[in-house]
């Protein structure tokens, strides 16, 4: 009978990848399975081995010794398997080729990325980046016009057998290797591609049976396949249709045998002039999903129980959970998946194990369980009735705007930047966890607790919305931090419906010349309330005289203590305290936030975590308001208000401030000890707002204020600055106690203390 293709017209393009740079990838099998492939074109069909390039990375394992006879062609010279090589190949490697077919043969590691697509693995993939080739764009390009003379007329037909694995591992930095390049494709071109499994699936290397003869594929799928592409008559393109099927055969007899679960599958376009594709392309169940069906098994260990489950869980959340055909009971298997496929269906799930007579778990059990479900989906904690009920709370008449209050928190503050409605701000705060080892309420509850006290000072009805709070936190372990932050909240709403008290505190200094808490003070104070409105002349007896710092510091703790939680007849509830530090250029630097104070019957708590503690210079002659003005023409936050410069360099610093007028925020930073010239400076250059990291040690901190300077406006900086100082329950906001600022704004209060400059006073 007459060959069909010419072989000597048959190219192919064959790629093995054994050893990668990543050597934990590192597989046996691939070298031998296209050194297999190789001599079936060569010796069996008669191709030319110049017709044949090969892309290989083989293990030393795999490789001839100097005894052995070579395992390819003389004519087949290996080229790296790398993916700039072999997308050059693709891309522009085939362009002059004119032959009848084109078979190309791949074997390796594969796997199915985020995305779903199933994509090859190349050498030189390391550890932090796996540089692949996407199936489908592979596909792609070998239908396009660049594969082939004559615009892609010169090869008609194109023959691709693929042996790797469809699974899907735990791997995030997936680089993919461009080699479908944009222009048409040759729709006329007869595709046949056979893959040695199906989507979710392994390809398996064949056991080891003996020792293997030399020159035979060593995996499962190529050795089934050339056993039938090699029917004894040399025909370099025998009929696919007919060898794919008998290939189904026989690993259809092998799950039989429970020897293998794979199963091939293929895609034909236009090939007899028909577009087809079998096998089970399904969605595979991830490793986190895996994970958590195992340790259902264990806590579920019979079918009665797995039924159980599932029917508890369709009470619950609107799931459907498969059964196998012929099955009576669902495996524990279809029942996580279907619970992770559906919103908050696993955390009901775990929750549905706590209630269930028939599961097995005890505390250590469901820890682990718990803390599956969480990777497996980590973000949802709530279940699905608790995530219904918070739902229907909030959209109830009578609740203040769920995304403005959420303003009024700094740490919900970018949700609400990243979400455009209240569902999607619910969805962003629970998808920041849940976790109790980090010391820290979760930012879901800090919400619920802030809209339930602002709702509450209002005068609304919030019982229903503390009490979801509540029962949830309780589930969680999170009742008493709930609880503490309720509290707190419910102070913060009070204060926020009254306006707040500021003391204006001035500071003199005998020897303008003395370093930073040298030098000898004397102190004047005036108080602004929401009541009287204009300044009130405090006694101070002890600040008559000059004295040292340490005796100022507790003359000032005195006068500051009794207002700290100031009431006043005409204002309801409690009022809020702010602290205005008036120094002289060379003091700025002074501690005045560390002014130890008596709160709550505590002893030496810092003045800035519990008041508003700002800085202003007394000695400022220099002309600001152009660069407030400047920072208030666009009233929205952003980086554009600020400037970031190292205080050690101080003619830089002079130079950016020339250059830019309207900057009217400098953040100092660098690890400089002293920082009184670069204020001084900044007070002397009309700067209105200046924010540092001071620290005891001297050393200066490089901690990025990004928070501050992109979400908060910098007219309300120094309440942000004191809850920074005030939140105590994040670890990371500790390191914010060291945080300074020095602020002015014009039209904060009217009418002003403007304190006279005071000259050089002599020593009494």
């Amino acid at each position: 009978m007459p060959r069909s293709i010419d072989p000597r017209r048959t190219h192919a393009l064959v790629v093995a990848v054994e050893e990668y740079e990543d050597s934990e990838w590192n597989v046996s099998g691939p070298y031998a399975d296209a050194c297999a492939f190789i001599a079936w074109l060569v010796d069996r069909c008669g191709v030319p081995d110049t017709n044949v390039t090969l892309f290989a990375a083989p293990l030393a394992s795999s490789l001839p010794g100097p005894e052995d006879a070579p395992v390819l062609p003389a004519g087949v010279r290996p080229q790296v398997a790398s993916s700039a090589v072999v997308a050059r190949h693709l891309q522009e490697g085939l362009r002059q080729l004119e032959a009848d077919l084109l078979w190309v043969f791949w074997s390796g590691h594969g796997l199915i990325d985020s995305s779903g697509s199933h994509v090859l693995v190349l050498s030189d993939s390391s550890v932090d980046t796996k540089r692949v080739v996407d199936v489908d764009a592979l596909q792609l390009a070998l239908q396009s016009t660049r594969v082939g003379v004559r615009e892609g007329r010169g090869v008609p037909k194109v023959a691709v057998a693929v042996n790797a694995c469809q699974n899907q591992p735990r791997e995030d930095w997936i680089s993919k290797v461009e080699v479908g390049v944009r222009h048409s494709y040759v729709t006329e071109r007869g595709l046949f591609v056979m893959h040695a499994c199906s989507t979710g699936q392994r390809a398996r290397v064949a056991p080891r049976d003996g020792q293997r003869p030399r020159g035979e594929a060593a995996s499962l799928f190529p050795r089934a396949l050339l056993r039938f592409l090699d029917d004894g008559t040399g025909d370099v393109l025998p009929d696919l249709h007919r060898v794919s099927d008998r290939v189904d055969v026989e690993f259809e007899a092998l799950r039989e045998q429970r020897l293998t679960w794979q199963k091939p599958s293929l895609l034909r376009r236009n090939w007899d002039g028909r577009t087809i594709a079998t096998g089970e392309f399904l969605v595979p169940p991830t490793v986190e999903e895996q994970r958590l069906a195992a340790l259902l098994d264990a806590a579920l260990p019979y079918g009665a129980a797995r039924e159980a489950c599932a029917a508890r869980l369709r009470q619950r959340v609107p799931v459907v959970v498969p059964v196998s055909v012929g099955a009576r009971e669902p495996t524990a298997q279809q029942i996580v998946t279907a619970a992770a496929r559906t919103p908050h269906g696993v955390p009901t799930l775990v929750d549905v194990l706590t209630v269930l007579p028939e599961a097995r778990v005890d505390a250590e059990a469901l820890r682990t369980v718990r803390e599956a479900g969480r990777d497996l989906r980590p973000n949802e904690f709530l279940t699905s009735e608790e995530h219904s009920r918070l739902v229907g709370l909030l959209s109830a008449p009578g609740l203040p705007d769920a995304r403005a209050t959420a303003l009024y928190d700094r740490r919900l503050r970018h949700h609400v930047a990243a979400t455009g409605d209240t569902d999607a701000l619910v969805r962003s705060l629970e998808a920041a966890g849940c976790r109790k080892d980090t010391g820290a309420i979760p930012p879901l509850f800090r919400f619920t607790s802030l809209l339930a006290a602002e709702a509450e000072a209002r005068g609304n009805d919030v019982a229903g919305l503390v009490e979801w709070g509540t029962r949830v936190a309780h589930r969680t372990g999170h009742g008493g931090a709930l609880a503490s932050r309720l509290a707190t909240a419910r102070q913060d709403a009070v204060r926020r419906r009254n306006n707040k008290a500021w003391l204006l505190v001035r500071l003199d200094v005998d020897d303008p010349e003395a370093g930073t808490g040298c030098a000898r003070y004397v102190h004047s104070a005036w108080l602004i309330d929401p009541v009287n409105r204009s300044p009130q002349a405090l006694p101070c007896p002890s600040g008559t005289e000059f004295s040292t710092w340490r005796h100022t510091q507790l003359a000032l703790a005195e006068l500051i203590e009794p207002l700290i939680d100031m009431r006043h007849e005409g204002a309801e509830g409690q009022i809020d305290l702010g602290v205005e530090f008036f120094l002289p250029h060379n003091q700025l630097e002074l501690q005045v936030e560390r002014i130890p104070v008596c709160h709550r019957e505590v002893d030496s708590v810092p003045l800035g975590q519990i008041a508003t503690v700002v800085v202003r210079c007394s000695g400022r002659r220099t002309p600001w308001q152009h660069r407030w003005d400047a920072c208030h023409r666009n009233d929205a936050p952003g980086d554009h208000h600020w400037l970031r410069q190292d205080a050690s360099d101080l003619a830089a610093l002079k130079a950016a401030l020339d250059k830019q007028p309207h900057i009217g925020c400098v953040e100092l930073t660098g690890t400089w000890q002293e920082f009184t010239p670069a204020l001084a400076y900044c007070a002397e250059a009309g700067v209105p707002v200046m924010t540092w990291h001071r620290r005891i040690d001297g050393r200066r901190c490089d901690d990025d204020l990004a928070d501050l300077r992109t979400i908060v406006h910098p007219g309300h900086l120094p309440e942000e600055v004191r809850q920074l100082r005030s939140d105590a329950d994040d670890v990371c906001a500790r390191g914010r106690n060291d945080l300074v600022l020095l602020w002015d704004d014009p039209g904060r209060l009217p009418p002003r203390i403007r304190p006279r400059v005071p000259g050089r006073i002599p020593r009494p």
